[in-house]
Parts: C-alpha cells; structure tokens; sequence
C-alpha cells in the first residue's frame, strides 16, 4: 500500500510504501521494511513485523511552521 507521505511516529507495516524511502543498506527494496527510518528492531535478536517510522522530516515541517 502506497503512503501519501510519511508514516511518521505511527506504525508501518511490511508492504507499506511511502516517498521518503530511503533503502536500509545495500538492500534492494520498495517498501518501508527496507527503509532507513523504519525501526523494526533488525539489529536485534528477533525482529518486529510491525515497526515505527523515524521519518526525520516531520520534526523539519513542524520547525518550519513554528518560525513563521
């Protein structure tokens, strides 16, 4: 399922796609479970199938509302 825009500080789920994909690595993927920003803990020892959005962008838009 395509996002419109980033998931951020909600769920993401494995076949989540967004336009801030940004791939985790040498990983060669289209959906957020590849995706820097998405945590689905894979550097520990069990990984989640449901993870959070770290998107960074959000903080930024919300910095630059707040300055104008």
């Amino acid at each position: 399922m395509a996002l419109t825009a980033p998931n951020s500080g909600s769920n993401v789920w494995p076949n989540q796609s967004c336009p801030a994909l940004n791939p985790r690595g040498s990983a060669a993927g289209k959906t957020c479970c590849y995706c820097v920003y998405a945590d689905f803990h894979l550097d520990k020892p069990r990984a989640l199938d449901v993870g959070i959005c770290n998107w960074p962008g959000k903080k930024l838009m919300e910095k630059e509302r707040n300055d104008i």
